[in-house]
């Protein structure tokens, strides 16, 4: 029975962004940036008070080593804790091109799938934020057939979709006078 157990694969996080190649992005991005603080406060020197870099360093680098483990720990709460500490030591750099994350316009799609289906989340991004920070309120996924009727303007009952149950639908071209549209005109 021990030997199953320890056969198993550990868990793994269903968010897209917590990974052990986006963990190794921020950790080089901070990397990067603090050689290049360094040079820039010594830009004549290899030697002098370099402390405070190596104090920096260190703890990148610890925040990098806690991610890993706790990947292959495989619990999904610590992957994301340690994710989001190397996150906010990066985000001192927020405005650097080389940013390992989008900023977005407020037309950058949320990258966070349904669970169940894989339907895509329909809410934006807000502008001046990342993917890993989303947007206010939960996701709303919806699958893709549903976006493009809504697009089209198709009237159906939203109390009754509610339910869980399908719903009849029609375009406004077809509209009835006891449709609810026609109703609320």
């Amino acid at each position: 029975m021990a030997d199953l157990e320890a056969a198993e694969t550990p868990l793994r996080p269903a968010h897209p962004l917590y990974s052990e190649e986006s963990a190794l992005a921020w950790y080089a991005f901070i990397r990067d940036r603090l050689e290049d603080d360094l040079q820039a406060a010594y830009p004549l020197a290899d030697e002098g008070p370099m402390d405070e870099y190596r104090k920096k360093r260190k703890e990148a680098q610890a925040e990098h080593q806690s991610f890993l483990d706790a990947w292959a720990g495989g619990d999904p709460e610590k992957i994301e804790n340690e994710w989001w500490g190397l996150k906010n030591i990066a985000d001192q750099w927020r405005t650097h091109p080389d940013f390992p994350e989008q900023i977005s316009d407020g037309t950058l799609p949320c990258p966070i799938p349904a669970p169940e289906t894989g339907h895509p989340c329909v809410k934006p991004v807000h502008p001046g934020w990342t993917p890993s920070e989303g947007h206010g309120g939960g996701h709303m996924w919806q699958a893709p057939r549903v976006t493009e009727l809504r697009e089209q303007g198709v009237h159906f009952d939203a109390g009754l979709l509610l339910s869980g149950q399908p719903a009849p639908y029609h375009h406004p071209k077809d509209c009835t006078p006891d449709c609810l549209q026609w109703r609320d005109r």
